[in-house]
């Protein structure tokens, strides 16, 4: 696995329901807030691509009591729940290659050669006529499979008229990888979250989950593009590599980002 934090940074740095009635900030709030939980599902915690198997060896399951006591603690005006949600099919598995193999470019590393974490080059000939760059990833999150569902000691608050509730699933293209909340990895095709945000009249968004270099990472970068005041939460999130996080969150500290820690959070609410 020695190969993944490069993998990785190849592929992030390639990422550079009607709506009810908006929420009206409260007049003691600064913002309307939403707490945006990234990816906390079985698959990544003790399952196929576990962050405990990774050069980090982090506990993801570290993050849900974070997470739990944030939810019990601080009234965010919207919580969304993010799920990796791919098809059988996915163009990310590696075990998947053989049915994608007559698409390698030509300066892709070829089929034989190509290893679990390394990164295949793909092209489409299609309408978009997409050239994907792919790290191949373990079979993970597979729709309707155990390793797909969110963490069952994770809390799962519902709506009410105080809080929204967002469920969003991500990575159901089975030819494009979405590592963002908001946009898959090409920037094709983007997800409802920020118009639902800002139905919402979402200002601001905390952010926390799994995995902190890559899809907390590409949701936060997305995040400031959009115009939210954006705050990573780094105790509620865990890794994949030392290295890599602290370049992705240098990287975010130059958009504009905050990090912050759980104890900050109600000072800003």
């Amino acid at each position: 696995m020695g190969n993944v934090n490069a993998a990785i940074c190849r592929a992030v740095d390639a990422i550079t329901d009607a709506i009810p009635n908006a929420i009206r900030p409260k007049k003691k709030s600064k913002h309307v807030n939403a707490l945006l939980i990234v990816d906390v599902q079985y698959d990544f915690i003790d399952g196929s691509l576990a962050l405990k198997n990774c050069p980090s060896q982090h506990q993801g399951e570290q993050v849900i009591p974070v997470i739990n006591k944030l939810l019990d603690e601080i009234k965010f005006d919207v919580v969304v729940y993010t799920q990796d949600w791919h098809t059988p099919d996915h163009i990310s598995f590696y075990d998947n290659l053989p049915l994608r193999a007559h698409l390698l470019a030509k300066d892709s590393k070829s089929m034989e050669e190509l290893k679990v974490f390394d990164t295949a080059i793909f092209v489409f000939d299609n309408e978009r006529q997409s050239r994907v760059e792919q790290i191949l990833w373990p079979v993970h999150c597979v729709q309707h499979t155990h390793g797909a569902e969110l963490h069952q000691d994770l809390s799962i608050v519902k709506s009410n008229k105080n809080r929204q509730v967002i469920n969003l699933f991500k990575g159901y293209d089975s030819d494009i990888d979405s590592y963002s909340a908001f946009w898959d990895n090409m920037k094709i095709r983007e997800t409802t979250l920020h118009s639902r945000l800002k139905g919402y009249n979402v200002q601001q968004v905390f952010i926390v989950g799994i995995a902190t270099d890559v899809c907390v990472f590409a949701t936060a970068l997305h995040a400031l593009e959009n115009g939210y005041k954006t705050h990573i939460i780094k105790d509620a999130c865990r890794g994949v590599d030392e290295n890599n996080i602290n370049l992705r969150l240098n990287e975010l500290i130059a958009h504009g980002c905050s990090m912050i820690q759980t104890a900050d959070v109600k000072s800003l609410i």
